[in-house]
């Protein structure tokens, strides 16, 4: 009997994903934890039924996530990730030397050891001395942190880590607040594709749009093949992704990638005539 992971995308579509065999399942703080090994992505980690990390394809998020703003913040010192506790994001940021601080707020555990467990390539970036986990709900981590930030990464595939509502508002503000005067912020704004997909994409962009005086949407592939177009978000108080980007800086650093180039870097933001309209009026 074939066994497959499926995800409805829409009332009238499917993703699935064949799977040779489940290799973890638990129930964790209130979140669902699955690992499955697959035919053509390696191993995938499935949290609340959406793929967080794929061993293979998987690299196109981490890299624009991380590349992005590092590369628009030629001064970042302190980064935050909320969420992460798979590790991809954070191995990405550990390769970026100027980094002296890094911050994970991932406030559920299981997240962390299962990673640690069947993503030892990933999970082996806790344990640069920059990194400092902390198991603490986020949106009271962003409200009483005493601490600035140059860059925030929101690494959340669930949706779940800023909550919804006046809460999602409250979260974002709180980021604002701990951002340094030139800082950057990303996240994961969502997709064009479906409709409902589209409704929460707007929701989101809009309450961040209102906060920060630069703010741009780029693209980036999901995990694990899923389809459509992962659009990430690019908050900025002062630094724009394209005026203020310099392709020589990128090349002197000598990280190997198998998506980010400046090239890469300048077309993300070239986004479709009716995402451009979208967001026209948000």
């Amino acid at each position: 009997m074939d066994l497959w992971y499926s995800h409805p995308e829409s009332g009238g579509a499917d993703f699935r994903i064949k799977i040779r065999r489940a290799l973890f399942s638990a129930e964790s703080q209130e979140k669902r934890i699955d690992i499955f090994e697959t035919e053509l992505f390696g191993r995938i980690l499935v949290l609340d039924g959406r793929i967080a990390l794929s061993e293979l394809e998987g690299e196109s998020y981490r890299e624009m996530a991380v590349h992005v703003p590092l590369n628009v913040h030629r001064g970042a010192a302190a980064a935050l990730v909320i969420g992460g506790g798979d590790g991809g994001v954070i191995s990405e940021l550990i390769r970026h030397r100027q980094l002296e601080r890094i911050t994970v707020v991932e406030p559920n555990s299981g997240v962390i050891e299962a990673s640690r467990r069947w993503f030892p390539a990933q999970a082996a970036s806790f344990a640069d001395a920059r990194v400092r986990i902390i198991g603490e709900d986020a949106g009271d981590y962003v409200r009483d942190a005493k601490d600035r930030y140059d860059v925030i990464v929101v690494d959340d595939s669930s949706g779940k880590a800023a909550k919804e509502g006046a809460n999602l508002q409250a979260f974002y503000c709180d980021c604002f607040r701990i951002l340094s005067g030139d800082g950057i912020l990303v996240n994961r704004a969502g997709s064009a594709d479906y409709s409902h997909a589209r409704r929460d994409l707007v929701t989101r962009a809009g309450k961040i749009k209102r906060l920060f005086p630069i703010y741009r949407l780029y693209r980036a592939r999901p995990p694990a093949g899923e389809p459509g177009e992962l659009l990430l978000g690019f908050a900025s108080k002062r630094l724009d992704p394209l005026a203020d980007y310099d392709d020589s800086l990128w090349e002197g650093q000598g990280i190997a990638t198998r998506c980010y180039t400046p090239a890469v870097h300048r077309a993300a933001f070239a986004l479709p005539l009716h995402v451009e309209e979208l967001l026209a009026g948000v």
